[in-house]
């Protein structure tokens, strides 16, 4: 399908930018507006602003800022014809286009190895006489058939077996090194995880990039092994189960954190989809953005022992400085995930996810554990530790009430020194009509009103006619001409068309002032074009006064001439001529 601006505007006014956004980002809805976590800088605020009734979105700290397709090709790193499609697609309207061939990865080989390996791992577990012990293995701990096939769960056998089939697929060995399944000794080629069950990890795209295999035979010191860091994978890069757990994650607005395969797979089991695992305790900066990708609230669920639950107090505090809502499941049990299941069943999991407190509530309970209360300098050192968690919450009300809290527990207060001469500023994004004048906001008016009404358009034609700003009055002329070649008017439709950027930067501007009407408004549309004529009346009082003043005694009547229109003007002012 050729790419036309009747296709373009198709699916332009039938897409929903909050459900298109939303589709990739997670949204929180703020007046008439919607706000997001940035995705375009490193936001920890919620600066990301999207308009539903203008369909335009706009970051205030980054200022990117643009319209539905805008957002796909930026977020998606793709060209314009790509996002329309994508759009497309998300709507329910998916199209075919002429595009140029999609750039294949220059690691495309290796994950094509990968998939290879996999699909040969699942088959021999599944199908095969060599996986009968393995599968008994993993039936024995609760995982059916389904499981192991959502989680492309398979086997790596002994004697080379998983070599000699990429081998005979034509890969070869300095590949199979280079992504890590195969390695040189001294006697040949040899398999990594050979007698092991292997659990594949995915890149954010679905993308096969490494393993973590489990020893199901006890002949090994270590239960589990990983792929070492290689040419596709580095494991502070990626979380497990990105690919499959962003859909759930985006339904139900939060995000469990684990520490490992075998946790999220028993979350899976507790009917819990929307879990990731860091595959380890800590969580690296990359991670962050990760999980910014999925959503701003984050419920830890790190094992109950002491590891864990000191892996809960570290990252919350992490993700706390992000800017993120932090919550914790509150497991006492000491057991990790797929142990509460081993022992007490699905349900017993399901319950306990249920069960979250707030980080803050959470750090006071584990430290209440670590200090005796009935001492002075343990009920200091507590209070120390705590104060500086709960500084690092953005919510003023949600602080002071913690800080209370606390006194209560400890009976011990911080001591605050305040610096009256420094002024601070909250981070947070303002509404842009706390920072415009009133001149400025009567044109944002009269033009956001004449977009969306023709009748308000003949009201500004009749009565007006022109704006003072420069880059105002050319949006006016372009939502005139747009109105020449179509039924409505669509600002989006606008920025697209247009090349010049202070008038793309307008639209966007226009769109997130929340104080602006939201539909047609005669009595506001008629204010604002007074507001206009009275200062258009200012403006030219003060040239004819300049006028006056250069010209009065070399041209007399000339001077005469601006007096009486000048005088005029006053009157029609009111004698108010400041």
């Amino acid at each position: 399908m050729r790419l036309t601006d009747e296709v373009i505007n198709d699916i332009r006014n039938s897409a929903n930018i909050v459900e298109v956004i939303g589709h990739y980002i997670p949204l929180e809805k703020k007046g008439k507006s919607y706000r997001a976590v940035c995705p375009f800088h490193d936001d920890h605020d919620p600066s990301l602003s999207i308009s539903e009734d203008k369909q335009i979105y706009k970051c205030f700290v980054c200022n990117n800022g643009g319209n539905v397709f805008t957002f796909v090709s930026n977020f998606k790193k793709i060209s314009f014809p790509e996002a329309v499609s994508e759009v497309a697609s998300i709507i329910g309207k998916p199209i075919t286009i002429d595009l140029a061939p999609k750039k294949v990865s220059k690691y495309q080989h290796y994950y094509d190895l990968l998939n290879t390996m996999i699909s040969y791992c699942t088959y021999l577990l599944s199908a095969s006489k060599l996986g009968q012990d393995a599968m008994n293995y993993l039936e024995n701990r609760g995982l059916n058939n389904d499981i192991i096939e959502y989680f492309n769960i398979g086997l790596n056998p002994e004697n080379n077996k998983i070599y000699d089939y990429l081998k005979n697929h034509n890969f070869k060995d300095e590949d199979m090194i280079k992504a890590g399944v195969c390695r040189m000794l001294d006697s040949g080629m040899a398999d990594v995880f050979y007698n092991r069950i292997i659990f594949p990890i995915h890149d954010k795209d679905g993308n096969p990039i490494a393993f973590t295999a489990r020893d199901y035979k006890g002949n090994s010191d270590s239960k589990y092994i990983n792929s070492n860091d290689n040419i596709i994978y580095t494991k502070g890069d990626n979380l497990y189960n990105y690919h499959r757990a962003k859909q759930a994650i985006k339904k139900s607005g939060f995000v469990f954190v684990c520490e490992g395969v075998m946790d999220v797979i028993a979350f899976y089991r507790a009917e819990k989809e929307n879990v990731v695992a860091t595959l380890g305790t800590a969580c690296t900066k990359n991670q962050i953005e990760l999980l910014k990708s999925l959503s701003n609230k984050v419920v830890l669920a790190y094992d109950g022992d002491n590891a864990g639950q000191n892996a809960n107090l570290k990252l919350g505090e992490t993700l706390l400085e992000n800017g993120f809502d932090v919550h914790v499941v509150d497991n006492n049990t000491l057991l990790d995930p797929d142990e509460i299941i081993k022992q007490y069943g699905e349900k017993a999991l399901k319950d306990l996810s249920g069960k979250q407190i707030s980080y803050i509530d959470f750090a006071i309970k584990y430290y209440k554990k670590r200090y005796n209360l009935d001492n002075y300098e343990d009920r200091k050192n507590m209070t120390i530790q705590v104060s500086r968690l709960i500084e690092k919450i953005k919510d003023e009300y949600d602080r002071d009430n913690y800080t209370n809290e606390l006194y209560e527990l400890t009976k011990i207060r911080k001591r605050v020194y305040r610096d009256n001469s420094k002024v601070e500023y909250n981070s947070k994004v303002a509404d842009v009509s706390y920072s415009i004048d009133g001149l400025t906001k009567a044109e944002y008016t009269i033009l956001v009103q004449i977009a969306m009404s023709r009748k308000a358009l003949d009201t500004y034609q009749r009565q007006l006619g022109c704006l003072l700003d420069d880059n105002n009055q050319k949006l006016a002329m372009l939502i005139v001409d747009d109105y020449r070649k179509n039924e409505k008017c669509s600002l989006s439709r606008i920025y697209d068309e247009s090349d010049d950027v202070a008038i793309q930067n307008l639209i966007t501007n226009l769109a997130l002032v929340e104080s602006l009407p939201s539909e047609y408004d005669e009595e506001s549309l008629i204010g604002a074009i007074d507001k206009v004529k009275l200062e258009i009346k200012r403006k030219k009082m003060e040239d004819l006064k300049e006028k006056i003043g250069s010209i009065s005694t070399l041209q007399p009547e000339k001077a005469e001439e601006y007096l009486r229109e000048y005088e005029k003007l006053i009157k029609e002012l009111g004698g108010k001529n400041g």
